[in-house]
Parts: C-alpha cells; sequence; structure tokens
C-alpha cells in the first residue's frame, strides 16, 4: 500500500510575519515622508520593531502616533494629511492584525479580503472629510480656525461618552440573552 498525503488547497497565502515585515516598513516609509526630526524617526522606528517582535507590548502604535507629529513640526498641506491618514490606518490595522495571527502561520488572501474593503470604505470617508476640511478652512489656519481643534475634540468626547451611557443602560443595539430552561438532561 501506498501512503496517501492529506490536505487541502488553501490558495494564495503568505507567512504571518509578513504583517510584521510591512507593519515596520510602513512605519519607516511614513516617517521618512512626513517626519522632519531625526529623533522622532529613530523612536517611530525602534517602537515599530518593537511590535514586529512583541506585538503584545503595543509598541507598534507608539510608532504610529508618531507620524501626526511630523503633521504638527511642519507646513499645513493636504497632501501630508491624506498620506498620514493613510499610513496611521494601515498601520492599525497591521498591527491589529498582528495581535490575532501567528508569524508562523499561513494567511490565505482570500481572508484578508473582508479587512481590505473596510479599509477602502473608511478611507473613502476619511479622505472626504480630510478634503472638505482643508477646503472650507481659512487660508490662515494658525490663527482662523484654531479653535477647531478643541472643539473637534470636545464633539468626539461627548458623542463617547453618550454611547458609553446608552449601551452601559442597555438601551442601545445590543440585545441581552435569555437563558433556555433546563430539561434537565445536561446534568449527566
Amino acid at each position: 500500500m501506498t501512503a496517501r498525503t492529506r490536505g487541502f488547497d488553501v490558495g494564495a497565502w503568505v507567512p504571518g510575519v509578513t504583517l510584521r515585515v510591512l507593519t515596520v516598513a510602513l512605519v519607516l516609509l511614513g516617517v521618512l515622508v512626513l517626519h522632519p526630526t531625526p529623533f522622532w524617526r529613530g523612536v517611530a522606528v525602534v517602537a515599530a520593531l518593537v511590535g514586529a517582535v512583541l506585538p503584545r507590548s503595543l509598541a507598534t502604535w507608539v510608532g504610529s502616533a508618531c507620524l501626526p507629529f511630523g503633521l504638527l513640526l511642519s507646513e499645513p498641506a493636504p497632501e501630508r494629511t491624506a498620506v498620514a491618514l493613510v499610513l496611521v490606518h494601515a498601520i492599525h490595522i497591521l498591527a491589529a492584525l498582528s495581535l490575532t495571527v501567528p508569524a508562523a502561520a499561513r494567511l490565505t488572501l482570500r481572508s484578508l479580503r473582508p479587512t481590505a474593503v473596510r479599509f477602502v470604505v473608511i478611507q473613502l470617508v476619511a479622505q472626504s472629510i480630510a478634503l472638505g476640511v482643508w477646503a472650507v478652512s481659512p487660508g490662515q489656519v494658525e490663527r482662523g480656525a484654531a479653535w477647531l481643534a478643541p472643539a473637534a475634540a470636545s464633539l468626539l468626547l461627548v458623542v463617547v461618552v453618550v454611547a458609553w451611557l446608552v449601551l452601559r443602560r442597555g438601551n442601545g443595539a445590543v440585545p441581552r440573552a435569555v437563558a433556555a430552561p433546563s430539561t434537565g438532561g445536561d446534568r449527566l
């Protein structure tokens, strides 16, 4: 008799470590494009490397948080804002996936499709909003629209608190489970 090899075809796949390598590459690209200071470039890349080796350390998000600092330290430009939106969002997604996908695993490309669709939809909305804010803001952002940042932060805080209160009260869209009465068959 001959031994048969059993298995199944998973289609196109990449190693799980690819997520971590892409995360480091995107952080490196982001700090090189968006950040004017070498110190914060180093902090971001080291944090991304630590996050790639130890995903549960959440250091990748520290590296991702360094990217918007580059926008604050340089002249405002809509194209830099658009690049930062794409990179920070992509880094967040890859870092979150790195928490659940082991480095030695095979990650099928088909399984990434829902994540890619959500990424594109969110980018369409976020880029549209960012472009709209650039279009309606006055030319001198430093003086004319300085109140926008605290106002937006306050609005975000109100929305989060209201959502938290609604969900905590149980009046939200999360239904409570009702247990069925036991028939006694589970006591074997």
